[in-house]
């Protein structure tokens, strides 16, 4: 996710599979349910503490990765569909092996499928 809509439109569809409202999220976070719902809807930039705190209620964890990493991700999650599942944890080990590998020989662009 690079913007602050993805973000929040990343967010208000986990809670809403949950189905939690704002108020429930607000109680458990400490935050008001306006300052819930305006990050939630990307109306407003909400500190990293508050993102933080909305995502450990949602069940989601805010993490940083290096921009390579990143790339490699994004450009994996758009191929393979229709291949079936795999691990999600070896997919991603794979993901990371090839990306290092292509960054340390200055290969850019999207992983091969």
């Amino acid at each position: 996710m690079k913007t602050l809509r993805e973000m929040a439109t990343r967010l208000e569809a986990e809670r809403q599979h949950l189905k939690l409202d704002y108020q429930a999220i607000a109680e458990k976070t400490g935050l008001t349910p306006l300052s819930v719902r305006s990050a939630l809807q990307g109306r407003t930039a909400p500190r990293i503490t508050t993102l933080m705190a909305i995502a450990d209620q949602l069940g989601l964890e805010v993490l940083l990765l290096p921009k390579a990493l990143a790339t490699g991700l994004e450009a994996h999650a758009g191929a393979g569909a229709g291949e079936g599942p795999e691990p999600a944890l070896s997919q991603v080990d794979r993901i990371i092996a090839q990306t290092r590998l292509r960054s340390q020989a200055g290969v850019k662009g999207p992983l091969p499928k």
